[in-house]
């Protein structure tokens, strides 16, 4: 009679992202991989709506890059000047209310708050007020689900992100960057990899990477901090190494969750690993061989 033995990466052990499953008979290897077998992705995040995100999206586009865009709806439509404490004030020119599947019809819609308020200056009804009514406007004006958020100036801590934990929002970016590509530790307190002024920097790093374990390259910014053309054309050169790659996920912040989500949600015993029929589809290698495991199916844990 065989035994099995199931192992989870040590870095992933919460979400089953990486399982390996042997038989003492027959040695069985199950791994968890993202979506068409890839071990990497890519995640771009950008902040507060503005035009300058049109010409940062046909970026996007050309290298088939997926962007969250993080919107201020109570901003919509305006122009706001914005003081500067280490150079001059910044006009911000945001998007048109009624534009927004037009601009973002490829790329995940996400919330910033209404009105770009510091949480650190509010209460927590305040607060709530802020990221309900942002994500109450957005879907009503895209109709689409909004489970992503930035927050306003990157400022949060563990007692803002339980805050928030019952809006409908999976997934809250800081901007306290990691200069790393693991995982993160909360989703409702996301520390990125890096703004993307350092993300050349980091990009031969991450596409020589090959430690055999699901990583995420998480980069943020601004598209207004792109009309300097040094800024420009380091983004340019970033998007063009590390797009139009069959080697890496390209995906929303809202969408990579989801999927980490699923894989949580798995039941994995020494006989089989399971997926609930209401969960999503996840893909995973048997013995290098790429699978998915749909809603409502099983597979045995070391045949």
């Amino acid at each position: 009679m065989k035994t099995a033995k199931l192992f989870a990466y040590p870095f992933l052990s919460i979400l089953f992202a990486g399982a390996f499953i042997s038989g003492s008979l027959k040695k069985e290897t199950i791994e968890f991989v993202y979506p068409d077998g890839n071990q990497k992705a890519l995640i771009m995040s950008y902040d507060d709506g503005l035009m300058e995100d049109i010409r940062l999206i046909k970026l996007f586009d050309e290298n088939k890059i997926i962007g969250t865009f993080n919107l201020n709806s109570g901003l919509l439509g305006t122009t706001k000047t914005w003081p500067q404490s280490n150079g001059p004030d910044i006009v911000a020119k945001y998007v048109p209310r009624d534009s927004l599947l037009l601009i973002y019809n490829k790329h995940e819609i996400a919330a910033h708050s209404a009105t770009h308020k510091d949480f650190k200056n509010l209460g927590d009804s305040e607060i709530l007020q802020e990221v309900t009514t942002d994500i109450d406007n957005l879907n009503t004006l895209t109709k689409r689900k909004i489970v992503s958020m930035a927050y306003p100036f990157g400022n949060s801590n563990q007692h803002i992100a339980k805050l928030i934990s019952n809006t409908g929002l999976t997934n809250a970016r800081s901007v306290t960057d990691t200069y790393t590509f693991d995982l993160p530790d909360t989703f409702l307190l996301w520390h990125p990899t890096c703004h993307d002024s350092k993300a050349l920097d980091l990009v031969n790093d991450y596409l020589s990477l090959d430690n055999h374990k699901l990583s995420v390259f998480y980069v943020w910014g601004h598209s207004w901090e792109f009309n300097d053309a040094k800024r420009w054309d380091d983004i340019s050169e970033f998007c063009k190494k590390i797009g139009n790659r069959k080697d890496i996920w390209y995906v929303g912040s809202g969408a990579f969750t989801d999927y980490q989500l699923a894989l949580k949600r798995l039941t994995i015993t020494k006989e089989s690993i399971s997926n609930p029929i209401d969960n999503k589809e996840v893909w995973f290698r048997q013995n290098g061989d790429l699978k998915v495991l749909k809603p409502g199916k099983s597979i045995p844990a070391g045949m």
